[in-house]
């Protein structure tokens, strides 16, 4: 039986700022075409902005047309997204 595709998702990035104190980490606040949010974690050596559009095209993730290996995260409401982002390792 064949697997059920998920359907293209693409987000845009609404805050981006870097986790302290060794700066590895870059966390993202993204709003996505399905109506959620999430606050992504990936490596600071790929570097994004405000503005940039994360998409997942069959289970893989992009940026710019570059590959890209965002941590674990969970779709949330605006509000939680926000309170994540803010309060995340404060």
């Amino acid at each position: 039986m064949k697997k059920p595709r998920q359907p293209e998702l693409s987000g845009e990035i609404i805050h981006e700022r870097t986790l302290l104190p060794l700066g590895l980490i870059s966390l993202y606040e993204v709003v996505f075409n399905n109506g959620k949010y999430a606050v992504m974690r990936l490596d600071k050596d790929q570097p994004f902005h405000q503005g940039d559009i994360f998409k997942r095209i069959n289970d893989r993730w992009y940026c710019d047309e570059k590959l890209i290996h965002p941590l674990g995260f969970q779709f949330v409401d605006r509000a939680e997204a926000q309170r994540s982002f803010i309060e995340y390792e404060r």
